[in-house]
């Protein structure tokens, strides 16, 4: 019996079944050690540390003789395409830039707003003019969240929803605004939408529920057109009101 255990012990558990007889039950042998797969970091999202456009921190420091004053930051737009702001969305472009977040949308629909502005200019969106909704909230607004957002409105591809780290959205919203207490996130009662050509560094403001085809108006008075065949001009901007009156609108006068 001795030397058979032996002779069993030297054999791979395959053969000692088949030695020990049919009814036999092998010895379970130790399972060799599993070599765990390192899991790889979690990546740095674009919008947490921006670093394809190499931005430096502007912590609202505003360079009027650079870039038409808008500060070297990258953003990420609803379909994760992260790019530098300037360069890529404002040189040589007509614009319309507001700033939200999806949790004060309930509170002051600018993003509604902005859409009624959208329909109003149509095929014009993406090719003449370029909507940017920067988010105040980049924290809690990721890409795919903006993107579901984006869905709600419709939004063509000439409209971008933007986030970026936090910092660089509040330098953005300083840039606009021209004030600190306005690149914070939270609810809103009042707002306002800035529209521009980047072209030559003119910027206006419209409020945010003005009428669409006004806001549209005022966008399109921006927008570059062919001289006319006579070799004259035409004035750029809103209308012009008569010199008599009270009227200090830029609607049709009834």
């Amino acid at each position: 019996m001795t030397d058979r255990r032996k002779f069993l012990s030297g054999l791979p558990v395959a053969a000692v079944a088949l030695a020990a007889g049919p009814g036999a039950r092998a010895t379970p042998q130790p399972e060799a050690a599993v070599t765990a797969t390192p899991v790889p970091a979690k990546p740095i999202q674009p919008w947490e540390t921006p670093v394809l456009c190499r931005p430096i921190d502007s912590g609202n420091v505003i360079d009027s003789a650079r870039n038409d004053s808008f500060p070297h930051v990258a953003v990420t737009n609803q379909h994760g395409l992260t790019v530098p702001f300037y360069e890529t969305f404002i040189l040589d472009r007509v614009a319309v830039i507001n700033f939200m977040s999806i949790a004060d949308e309930a509170q002051l629909g600018a993003t509604a707003a902005i859409a009624a502005v959208v329909r109003e200019l149509g095929d014009k969106v993406g090719r003449d003019v370029h909507f940017y909704s920067v988010t105040r909230d980049p924290r809690n607004d990721t890409p795919e969240r903006l993107a579901e957002f984006a869905a709600r409105f419709d939004a063509p591809e000439g409209w971008h929803f933007l986030t970026a780290s936090a910092q660089h959205c509040a330098d953005l919203a300083f840039r606009m605004y021209r004030m600190g207490h306005a690149t914070l996130p939270g609810p809103r009662s009042v707002d306002v939408a800035f529209y521009g050509n980047g072209k030559v560094g003119l910027w206006g403001t419209f409020p945010i529920g003005i009428r669409s085809d006004d806001a549209a108006e005022r966008v399109l008075s921006l927008i570059p057109r062919q001289r006319r065949a006579d070799g004259t001009v035409r004035r750029a901007g809103p209308r012009r009101l008569p010199h008599l009156g009270t009227a200090n609108h830029n609607r049709e006068l009834t």
